[in-house]
């Protein structure tokens, strides 16, 4: 039984490979496109805020100074107990607005408050510990422009300041993240707008309702909205948002398990859009993969933890019996280690973690960067598995346990 399921998972992984890499094959360089603005629609930019007394000067800054010559910036400070609010009014202007709410009331509500004095053609989301480059407000309108059936664009996202292993090991994530979603957005996949960066038209957004204010991942569920309402998206690759990363494991546990939460949440309030071929490889594809990934990350951790478990429990009946003793590793024990290996587990298995290996090279190329920061790259290819199921298994026990819900 053991050895079916380690095809099931090794086969997903190598069909999971070979697919986005069947995409890749197909993909222009988007390098090559060139902004075609004429006219200039206008734009607000919606920043919410909680806490953010760190990183919120250096995000209005950036926002002050985009290239892009008709925009305003909606700021919210969502009932902040530091100096967020105090450090932001130092930007108030005609361009940047300064709204205030005495109590917190959740990212949806501030982002929803920013949107209703908002009445220009295009909205932007962005997060208050985030900054976008200067000039992709103008090539994501000129998206937009471009395609009337848009409903979002986002951009790659990048680290601020990528200072320990927690966060390049997010960098090396991020990096993979958003090939691949350059490669979803080539199939009309693509499934998430982020708050580092999403420009929507405000009409889309005010016509569906705002922003789900009772959603933990309200980002996630506008997505899926749009989508249902026949909305599009697509991804600018070369033109980034560099946001804030946890910095601790304890902080990036308590974002991905709220990730995980909201996708659970969002997945069985949009249920009817699974498998259904009314919405396009996005229901027929992505959607079923979004749930069997996270099923093969529990079920391939279940595995690894049984083994060890099995392996322990062993060497202690045997140390019971005969006595503890440390194995002796010598060219022998290595040759019959080899001839008891599985090789119709093994090689898969190797073919595998070899394709994966070439996507990650490839994803950087691409991005004209080479593979660095090596400890965390190497934790990841084997063992960033392992941290990804304990969200995960955390993430199914409190919707099980109905915990509460907050904005972290």
């Amino acid at each position: 039984m053991i050895l079916y399921i380690a095809w099931l998972l090794i086969f997903s992984s190598v069909f999971l490979s070979v697919f986005y890499l069947s995409i890749y094959s197909t993909i222009k360089d988007q390098r090559t496109e060139k902004s075609a603005l004429e006219d200039f629609p206008s734009v607000t930019i919606l920043m919410p805020a909680y806490n953010e007394e760190k990183v919120v000067e250096k995000a209005l800054k950036s926002a002050k100074e985009l290239d892009y010559p008709n925009y305003k910036v909606n700021f919210v400070d969502d009932g902040s107990t530091d100096q967020t609010l105090e450090k932001a009014r130092k930007y108030d202007s005609e361009t940047i607005n300064i709204i205030e709410h005495k109590k917190n009331k959740g990212k949806a509500a501030a982002i929803n408050t920013a949107l209703t004095k908002a009445d220009s053609d295009y909205v932007v989301v962005q997060d208050a510990d985030s900054e976008i480059n200067s000039d992709l407000l103008e090539a994501a309108i000129t998206k937009m422009e471009k395609n009337k059936s848009l409903g979002a664009v986002i951009a790659s996202i990048a680290p601020l300041n990528p200072s320990n292993f927690i966060k390049k090991l997010q960098m090396v994530e991020y990096r993979l993240n958003n090939f691949y979603r350059m490669l979803m957005t080539e199939i009309n996949t693509l499934n998430v707008t982020p708050g580092a960066f999403s420009i929507y038209r405000t009409n889309d957004i005010k016509d569906v309702g705002g922003f789900d204010e009772g959603n933990i991942t309200e980002d996630l569920e506008m997505a899926f909205r749009l989508r249902k309402h026949g909305r599009n998206f697509e991804m600018i690759f070369f033109d980034q948002t560099k946001t804030e990363f946890p910095p601790t494991l304890k902080a990036l546990y308590h974002q991905r398990v709220r990730w995980a939460r909201g996708f659970i949440y969002n997945g069985i309030k949009y249920r009817e859009m699974f498998l259904n071929p009314k919405y396009g490889y996005f229901g027929t594809v992505q959607l079923p993969m979004l749930v069997i990934m996270p099923a093969l990350i529990l079920t391939s951790f279940l595995m690894v933890g049984t083994g060890i478990t099995q392996s322990l429990y062993n060497y202690l009946v045997q140390a019971s019996a005969v006595g503890l003793h440390i194995p002796s590793i010598i060219p022998t024990d290595f040759y019959y280690a080899f001839l008891t290996l599985n090789l119709k587990v093994y090689v898969p298995l190797l073919l595998s973690l070899g394709l994966i290996a070439y996507i990650i090279n490839v994803a950087y190329s691409y991005s004209g960067e080479k593979p660095q920061h090596l400890p965390a790259l190497l934790f990841y290819f084997f063992a960033y598995f392992l941290l990804q199921s304990g969200f995960w298994m955390a993430a199914v026990i409190k919707e099980i346990l109905q915990t509460k819900k907050v904005w972290t």
